[in-house]
């Protein structure tokens, strides 16, 4: 019999609020690895007492041009150097006695799209497979060849079911995993960069942190070879866009704050006149490799509210002790690893 099918029925049988128990859900391992195109990033979280705390963090440079991680592929020129610096930066987090990691990639690694449906199956595979149809011309690859996850965000005011959806050539993420597996590690749940921020950020305006995300607020997360805008309202993602600064090449001072420019004022813009957004209030910047300040300029000329640089969350008090410039590069990391509490 056809396992999909099998699959559906099993589903059938249980039911939705045995589902939700938070002893079916999966529980996150507390180590998370940030990849870019510049450095490797671990965070080693430990729990005592109900509280998370953090155990160890790990930082190694990589060499440009050894990773370059793309939407249709990921060149790896030296993969030794690549493994060997993914094992450092454990060594370095003191996660040398665990195999199991969350993964974040870059966000040049998927395309992601918020679908609203009129209604969404109650079977999970056949969710997917409409999911899939409706995305399948706006992708440059084959969908039966990518990974796709989903995740409902809510009904609209008429109704309809909004879903965010991430998709990527398994071609592109095949080749680090199957890297790191050889290396002995086993890679668990895969998340884009901006996403595990965002969950930072939630996390730490649901404890009391300083950049609420209740109204219409952004994230703005910029590295030396992409940025990426997410807009959130009331603590739902509304609008997400991904861009590199140039066709080639990575930030390059003026011309690229330019870019950043023009793309954030025509990401407002198709958010207030296409979904009835109501102004960005407020804006959490994280920048890595790069100087804050003309980026929170840009933003701010751009008409995203008053814009604060990513500082450590309130949940993790150890964060509060690091040097200011350490705990952007943290953030997503610490976002993934607190999966589990999400």
């Amino acid at each position: 019999m056809d396992m999909k099918v099998i699959g559906e029925r099993m589903e059938r049988l249980i039911p939705a609020g045995l589902r939700d128990a938070a002893w079916m859900r999966p529980h996150y391992p507390l180590v998370a690895v940030e990849l870019r195109e510049d450095a490797v990033i671990t965070v080693r979280l430990t729990r005592q007492r109900g509280q998370f705390h953090l155990g160890g963090y790990g930082h190694r440079a990589l060499r440009e041009g050894s990773f370059v991680p793309g939407l249709m592929k990921t060149q790896l020129e030296d993969p030794t150097a690549f493994v060997r610096a993914v094992i450092e930066s454990l060594q370095l987090a003191g996660a040398t006695g665990s195999a199991r990691i969350s993964l974040a990639v870059p966000d040049t690694f998927a395309r992601v799209f918020v679908v609203d449906l009129e209604e969404l199956p109650a079977a999970s595979s056949q969710a997917t497979e409409m999911i899939r149809w409706r995305i399948k011309k706006s992708i440059p690859f084959r969908v039966e060849d990518a990974r796709l996850s989903w995740q409902p965000l809510g009904r609209l005011e008429d109704g309809r079911i909004q879903v965010l959806v991430a998709v990527a050539p398994d071609a592109s993420l095949r080749p680090v995993e199957d890297l790191l597996t050889a290396a002995g590690l086993r890679v668990g749940l895969i998340d884009l960069s901006s996403f595990a921020l965002l969950n930072a950020a939630r996390l730490d305006a649901a404890a009391g942190g300083p950049t609420p995300l209740d109204g219409d607020s952004a994230l703005l997360n910029a590295t030396p070879t992409y940025f990426s805008v997410t807009l959130v309202r009331d603590g739902r993602l509304a609008l997400y866009r991904s861009k590199a600064y140039h066709v080639t090449g990575p930030f390059q001072g003026e011309e690229s704050l330019r870019v950043v420019g023009r793309e954030l004022k025509s990401t407002l813009s198709y958010y207030e006149e296409h979904l009835m957004g109501r102004g960005v209030a407020s804006t959490l910047l994280r920048a890595v490799g790069l100087d804050p300040g003309p980026l929170a300029e840009v933003a701010r000329e751009a008409g995203y509210g008053e814009v604060r640089i990513a500082g450590a969350p309130r949940n993790i008090a150890e964060l509060r002790g690091l040097p200011d410039g350490t705990v952007p590069e943290l953030l997503p990391a610490v976002g993934l690893a607190l999966r589990r509490v999400s």
